[in-house]
């Protein structure tokens, strides 16, 4: 009889001490992720959820660049797979994040170097 409550107790230590299955809350761009169609989810399917919405975000400046700065769907979904077909030689007119000064008709250009 002790030792069947000694075993009782020790395996309820055992099972109160078990580790704990840690569930993390979805990251930002998951959720943005979740939130595209299935079609664009298929698209981007071998990207991780940071990289389809940096590829979405490229997509959207590209839009843009090209002079369409609110594409329908159709438009958007046809910008996406050229940005994403390597065969297609597609070309970004974009200048994106990467120009310095950046491009914007916002902020007047710099002044020549001989006004300076």
């Amino acid at each position: 009889m002790k030792r069947f409550i000694f075993l009782l107790l020790v395996s309820t230590a055992a099972q109160a001490q078990a580790p704990q299955a840690v569930v993390l809350p979805p990251t930002p761009e998951q959720v943005a992720f979740a939130r595209l169609p299935a079609d664009i989810q298929r698209m981007l399917g071998g990207m991780t959820p940071a990289q389809a919405m940096q590829t979405i975000a490229q997509t959207g400046q590209q839009s843009i660049a090209l002079g369409n700065p609110q594409p329908t769907q159709e438009q958007f979904r046809g910008t996406l797979g050229a940005l994403l077909s390597p065969s297609s030689g597609y070309v970004s007119a974009s200048a994106g994040a990467t120009s310095f000064p950046p491009l914007s008709p916002l902020v007047a250009p710099p002044p020549p170097p001989f006004l300076r």
